[in-house]
């Protein structure tokens, strides 16, 4: 009889419900849970921002100073000075938009640009000084608009015209030819 819970009166012992591993209130039970929640998720947004393939993989600066420098070189390239002749009997805007969209539609046939093209405008920039008269030209090719600078030398009879190309970084820039502004 000394097992008879009569005899030893003292609290009275719970039976935990099914399913309840821990000794806990059901507040403490959402708030661990709710705490191993906001654990996992913090653990997931440090683990996807580290592993995220959204940027660019630069292999080391080396390789990152050399890609710049190839990029600026064909942009240098790109906005070369070409000399023409300026047709006699034709106005220099004119002829300049004729030299400008032959260029883009040698491009365009070549597949280095898509089209279709329309035409160029060209309209004086400036002022003229020394017989150069200096032209801002934009001309659309597909859904691109490309910017040229352009000075004709009338006394010469020539058409000297650079592409103005974009800087392959936001804190580069590729100055144009002096022959061409």
């Amino acid at each position: 009889m000394a097992d008879d819970p009569q005899l030893h009166p003292g609290p009275a012992r719970r039976e935990r419900a099914p399913g309840a591993y821990l000794r806990l209130a059901l507040w403490q039970r959402f708030a661990l849970v709710g705490l191993i929640a906001v654990v996992l998720l913090v653990a997931m947004v440090i683990f996807i921002d580290h592993n995220n393939t959204n940027s660019n993989p630069s292999l080391n600066e080396t390789a990152e100073v050399r890609a710049n420098r190839e990029a600026e070189i064909l942009v240098r390239q790109d906005q070369a000075p070409h000399t023409v002749r300026l047709v006699s009997g034709v106005a220099p805007v004119a002829a300049l938009e004729r030299v400008l969209h032959a260029r883009m539609a040698s491009q365009i046939a070549r597949g280095v640009i898509d089209g279709p093209l329309k035409a160029a405008k060209c309209s004086a920039h400036g002022t003229a000084s020394g017989g150069h008269r200096p032209f801002w030209c934009t001309i659309v090719a597909g859904q691109v608009t490309y910017p040229f600078v352009g000075v004709v030398d009338a006394s010469a009879r020539r058409i000297t015209y650079c592409k103005r190309d974009p800087p392959p970084t936001p804190s580069d820039n590729v100055p144009l030819s002096a022959r061409c502004v």
